[in-house]
């Protein structure tokens, strides 16, 4: 976790933003707190966003007189050059695209790794023909779960599903990992397979609410990846399965640790 699966997306989106990846250690700070139990502390969710906020303020600022070539200053231009973005959405967007592409990716890394270390069946078919991996990667997207809270909908009109009528204004939690796992679509779909490369699955949503960043977190985990399975010949856990331990009440998943060992190429 600390030497691979948090720096590499941190670095990632640090270098497309434009931000120092010498203030990783800030951002780890800040997003933990963000995508913890807010009902548990949230007193520190506000102090942890109040940080982030006023850090992205400072650096639109800079970056407003020096712009370079990097995400956040296209957005500042495009703010600027009277879009629709207010300057409160374009600290807030600057913001909630670090987290967003941080903690989401880091944990599916491990996560999927995991199930990886779970199934070394499956781990050396990728292995022996590594032109599976982009398929494997739609199959760790819909296989692993990295949190279940269901972002809330309202219904703009009455629509039937399923056989029950939802009244228009009234709210909907859809849960798109559970859809991932419909037998419907998914033919054995408890089923852990690198070869199945699933289209349907709704990891990253769906229509307007489809992730901003899902090419950018597909290229990583490829890569990631890739990387690990071709470079450390043996990859194994270094601790039995029994002795990992995730962290509690938090809104994404997280692993404390992943301990792994290999053996010499």
């Amino acid at each position: 976790m600390a030497s691979f699966s948090q720096p590499l997306p941190v670095r990632v989106i640090c270098e497309l933003l434009g931000v120092p990846s010498s203030d990783m250690e800030k951002f780890l700070g800040w997003s933990g707190t963000l995508v913890a139990d807010w009902e548990q502390d949230s007193d520190a969710v506000l102090i942890a966003f109040a940080g982030l906020y006023q850090y992205f303020a400072d650096l639109i600022a800079v970056k407003r007189a020096q712009p370079r070539d990097d995400l956040l200053s296209a957005l500042i231009s495009a703010r600027d050059s009277g879009d629709r973005l207010s300057e409160e959405e374009l600290t807030t967007l600057a913001c909630t695209l670090l987290v967003a592409g941080y903690e989401t990716s880091a944990h599916q890394l491990s996560l999927g790794l995991l199930v990886l270390l779970d199934h070394p069946a499956e781990m050396a078919r990728l292995r022996a023909d590594p032109g599976l991996i982009p398929g494997a990667v739609e199959e760790l997207l819909r296989y692993v779960a990295i949190g279940l809270i269901p972002l809330a909908r309202v219904t703009t009109e009455d629509v039937e599903l399923g056989g029950v009528t939802i009244r228009a204004g009234e709210v909907v939690l859809p849960l798109n990992k559970v859809a991932d796992r419909d037998p419907s679509v998914f033919s054995d779909p408890d089923r852990f397979d690198v070869s199945r490369a699933p289209s349907g699955h709704l990891t990253f949503g769906s229509g307007t609410h489809h992730c901003l960043g899902a090419q950018l977190a597909r290229v990583e985990l490829q890569e990631a990846l890739r990387g690990l399975l071709t470079r450390l010949p043996g990859l194994a856990l270094a601790v039995p399965p029994a002795d990992l331990r995730f962290k509690q009440g938090m809104a994404i998943y997280n692993l404390q640790g992943l301990p792994i060992t290999w053996t010499a190429a």
